[in-house]
């Protein structure tokens, strides 16, 4: 029987890329368990083999065609197929990409639709009509779309008009920290804090969690420190200003961008983690906290309800004041922060990476099927 070739398409990423590296670290290791049956063989397709740096006139253009208010896929992915002899596609991280062949495409968020007032999801890199093309580009001619929770795939369907069966839920895997060692940063502010890894776009609502801090002072309450970690996406200046004029800037640490080390090491050691941010449908943050021992507050976002289930404080994302009188709660309450540890980590038990590639080889078995009722 053939055996026939699927190309895994990832990409290069950075540690300071946040989720998306994190994401796709999970999963490098496993990806050769797609083919373990004589139906697949695993053609792993290194990001500089395909980027769109190894083409730059292509880049180009499609740069002058987005000044005349046009998208075109960044990369032409048929002459690597069609040198590598590939039947199927898997793009386990979103792209926009021309190609000719079935294939699976993941899908991490929407947030041009959901969240399209913020900036970041209308001008910049990936400005709202590059998003809008690669969504409707690639969703629509997938064979699948793998989507980290029911919240999402719910979203991708009504948003973009695809059927129940074309898009699959399955939950994004748990980050691994297991051969990371711990490094304590020499900044760390003595006593309890609470920690916020994320970069610094708007979206993210650092915004509400300074005012959070603002309401405990004025109520006279203990306010906890307030570590926010991450790459500055435009926003950091801001918030720094923000911090000096709500009168707890001597209550937050910007110190930056963090290795895993240091991140590990934070989690550990803080209070809780606190995470406002209003895209969804999921973040991997919670799944950090979770399986390194961090109780959380998360703003209350079906996705995030779905994610965590009972192993989180939810709290509404723009209330100051409720984030305040969370904030207190839970850095008051040592058996709260007990039962959330637990109730968390028993939430993300079932989201470990082998889990997620054995759906994923589900649905590359459904394609195969498909694939053998034609020759080319």
């Amino acid at each position: 029987m053939r055996r026939y070739r699927i190309g895994i398409f990832g990409r290069g990423t950075a540690t300071s890329d946040g989720g998306a590296d994190v994401f796709l670290r999970a999963l490098n290791s496993r990806y050769a368990t797609l083919g373990a049956n004589d139906a697949v063989e695993i053609v792993p397709v290194h990001w500089s083999a395909w980027s769109h740096r190894r083409r730059p006139l292509r880049y180009l253009w499609c740069r002058v065609v987005r000044g005349f208010g046009g998208e075109l896929p960044l990369v032409d992915l048929r002459p690597v197929c069609r040198s590598l002899r590939l039947d199927m596609a898997y793009f386990a991280a979103p792209a926009f990409a021309r190609i000719d062949l079935p294939y699976i495409f993941t899908l991490w968020d929407i947030g041009h639709r959901t969240i399209p007032e913020f900036p970041e999801m209308r001008s910049g890199r990936d400005p709202w009509t590059h998003r809008e093309a690669l969504c409707r580009t690639m969703l629509g001619q997938a064979s699948f779309v793998v989507t980290g929770n029911q919240t999402g795939a719910m979203e991708a369907r009504e948003m973009f008009g695809l059927s129940a069966d074309k898009v699959v839920a399955i939950p994004f895997p748990n980050p691994d920290f297991s051969e990371v060692v711990e490094a304590v940063p020499a900044w760390l502010p003595p006593g309890s804090f609470v920690l916020y890894p994320a970069q610094f776009w708007p979206h993210k609502n650092h915004y509400t969690l300074l005012r959070a801090l603002a309401s405990l002072s004025a109520r006279g309450q203990p306010v906890p420190a307030l570590v926010c970690v991450g790459s500055d996406k435009g926003n950091l200046a801001y918030l720094r200003s923000c911090a000096q004029a709500l009168g707890v800037a001597e209550k937050v640490l910007f110190p930056g961008f963090v290795s895993r080390g240091e991140l590990k090491a934070l989690y550990r050691r803080a209070t809780a983690l606190v995470y406002p941010s209003l895209l969804g449908p999921n973040n991997l943050p919670p799944q950090e906290a979770a399986v390194l021992g961090c109780p959380m507050l998360l703003s209350d976002l079906p996705g995030h309800r779905e994610q965590l289930q009972d192993g989180a404080v939810f709290v509404n994302p723009t209330d100051a004041v409720a984030w305040g009188e969370a904030l207190a709660r839970v850095t008051s309450d040592e058996t709260l922060r007990v039962g959330l540890i637990r109730r968390a980590e028993r939430a993300v038990s079932p989201y470990t990476a082998e889990a997620y590639i054995t759906r994923v080889g589900e649905l590359v078995s459904r394609m195969v099927e498909s694939r053998r009722l034609w020759e080319m």
